[in-house]
């Protein structure tokens, strides 16, 4: 399992919401790259960085700073938060992404999602909220059944799912491991947890669910989980 240490940017700044919501933020660094470098120097090796100002505008925002951080990190990488154009995949695989995330479009637009069967390291970012899938920041629900979303995307060949419990991200309440036991018996694409990750147990319980990766956020940033115990678990 990977440990993905997580980075939400927002106005230039390094930041988490609660359940998504854009005006419950904690800002944790007016300095993101300096903070990538900090959390390298513990330990950390692999990201992952989602641009919020772009999920919300539906187009990059923060790639330049995200370049900067990709020069840094030499593990696995994944990025996601306003990609709705192949331009905006292609510019980010020459930037040497491992992982692009894309959710809103992909759900919205049959085509897109079909095309993004041309790329190899595409992960269909997943986000749930009562049950049916959210885009455009979360802000709006997809009259789509989750069962058939994966169906689609094993056809179209994503790498992976990010799977986010909207009701869970930024909350500490720990992981919808029911939620994510669901998921596992529908597809056998990799899943990635995303959401509620608290303790390092929360780590443990979730490599041992098998997952792909886990998204440590909050957690990391509040103390909760020290990034020396979390690589502990990770590949």
């Amino acid at each position: 399992m990977k440990a993905l240490f997580a980075m939400d940017l927002m106005g230039g700044k390094s930041v988490r919401l609660m359940k998504g919501d854009f005006t419950k933020v904690t800002v944790y660094s007016d300095n993101p790259v300096e903070k990538i470098q900090e959390m390298i120097q513990r330990g950390a090796r692999d990201f992952h960085i989602i641009d919020l100002d772009g999920a919300r505008m539906g187009r990059k925002v923060h790639h330049k700073v995200i370049e900067q951080i990709r020069q840094m990190v030499t593990g696995y990488m994944e990025v996601g938060g306003g990609v709705r154009e192949l331009e905006d995949i292609n510019y980010y695989r020459d930037m040497g992404l491992n992982g692009i995330i894309v959710g809103t479009r992909a759900l919205e637009d049959d085509a897109f999602f079909k095309a993004l069967g041309a790329f190899g390291n595409i992960i269909l970012g997943l986000d749930l909220f009562q049950g049916k899938p959210m885009v455009r920041g979360w802000k709006r629900a997809v009259n789509r059944d989750v069962e058939e979303v994966l169906d689609a995307a094993k056809q179209t060949g994503v790498m992976a799912v990010l799977c986010t419990s909207i009701e869970r991200d930024g909350m500490l309440t720990g992981p919808d491991y029911a939620g994510l036991k669901m998921l596992a018996a529908i597809t056998d694409l990799p899943l990635i947890a995303s959401g509620g990750v608290t303790t390092i147990d929360d780590v443990k319980r979730l490599k041992d669910t098998g997952v792909f990766a886990t998204i440590l956020g909050k957690a990391v940033y509040e103390g909760l989980i020290k990034i020396e115990e979390a690589i502990a678990y990770a590949d």
